[in-house]
């Protein structure tokens, strides 16, 4: 697919310059000679890079950063201004801005950020794929899965999770000592032994009521994560509903 950029200049020389650049370049251009126009065009169009004048005659270009950055932050957005000053590009930085021009534009300099930030763009929507795809198995799986920073802190849980444990998603960003001091979650006190032993691998048979008074029998499962520095940023558990628990199950390593 043709990658899309649009550019907002009210000079007509250098929207007919960048457009013939770009153009040639194999991309396909849009142009916007006001910041009423470019709104619209931004507003009903997916574009992969933006470059904007920062004065569109009396109206800002700020303005039109700020809507892209908001509309999509994954779209890279160069500001071009032939008077460039710290203040301006301080801001332009605050709001998001990729990157800086100054005017006159070399087609050299132009097509070099160009590729810059559609590969930048590229990353960017497969990482979001990428993390789209794994939330929806995250949800979807059967087996609850809660997962915890260095700080035995819950930083996620699933559905499947929430409803083993009849847990809110209020959970998330308190520690296992702090639900085993409330009454969010009384059942993950029960989790904090297997949490501190990290016996990675092993299967727990974990027997426990939770917050709706239902008696549960799990099998839980510790994983952890590791960065690739290799050092270990937080465990991953995995729990499984047996069914109806043995009364003579206790807690410990299966």
């Amino acid at each position: 697919m043709t990658q899309r950029i649009l550019v907002v200049d009210d000079e007509e020389s250098i929207r007919f310059t960048f457009d013939a650049f770009l153009s040639d370049a194999g991309y396909r251009v849009d142009t916007a000679p006001s910041l009423q126009e470019a709104l619209v065009l931004a507003g009903g169009t997916a574009y992969d890079t933006v470059f904007i004048d920062i004065l569109l005659g009396r109206e800002s270009g700020m303005e039109l950063l700020r809507f892209v950055r908001e509309r999509d932050p994954n779209c890279p957005v160069v500001m071009v201004t032939g008077a460039p000053d710290i203040a301006t590009a301080a801001e332009a930085v605050r709001l998001g801005a990729f990157d800086y021009l100054t005017k006159p534009v070399h087609q050299d300099a132009l097509l070099r950020i160009a590729r810059r930030t559609l590969e930048r763009k590229a990353l960017l929507d497969e990482q979001e794929t990428y993390r789209l795809r794994m939330a929806a198995v995250f949800q979807s799986i059967q087996e609850g899965i809660l997962v915890f920073d260095e700080m035995f802190r819950v930083v996620d849980i699933n559905e499947s999770a929430r409803r083993i444990m009849a847990c809110d998603k209020e959970i998330v960003g308190k520690t296992l000592e702090e639900l085993a001091q409330g009454d969010d979650c009384s059942a993950a006190h029960r989790f904090s032994e297997i949490v501190t032993q990290r016996c990675l691998g092993e299967i727990f048979h974990v027997q426990m009521v939770n917050a709706a008074g239902q008696s549960l029998l799990l099998s839980v499962t510790i994983a952890p994560l590791t960065s690739q520095a290799g050092r270990e940023t937080g465990v991953v558990l995995v729990l499984r509903d047996e069914g109806q628990p043995s009364q003579l199950m206790n807690p410990g390593p299966g």
